[in-house]
């Protein structure tokens, strides 16, 4: 411990209960903050119902090949061969 001198200047039993009132104080001050400086922490407490994202804006672009049916999704995979992603060097190693 390389704070261990700090015993000789404070007492333990007046150093310890004032850093573990210390983490109290501080753990409840963001606490609070938070309960009192957000939107949805009120609606939590008194049973909000949970917002759901619509499932057709969630969809990232990258999976552009994504097609809503019914209640499910069908995603189609092509395969491309190595040749086409680095040409010949990549399939040499």
């Amino acid at each position: 411990m390389n704070q261990g001198r700090i015993w000789c200047v404070v007492n333990p039993t007046v150093g310890l209960p004032l850093f573990i009132g210390g983490v109290a104080v501080t753990s409840l001050v963001v606490h609070a903050s938070v309960m009192t400086h957000t939107t949805w922490v009120s609606d939590f407490w008194q049973g909000g119902k949970a917002k759901m994202a619509a499932a057709d804006t969630t969809i990232a672009p990258v999976a552009s090949n994504v097609t809503k049916t019914g209640d499910g999704y069908v995603i189609t995979v092509k395969v491309t061969p190595d040749d086409s992603i680095g040409g010949s060097k990549l399939a040499a190693k």
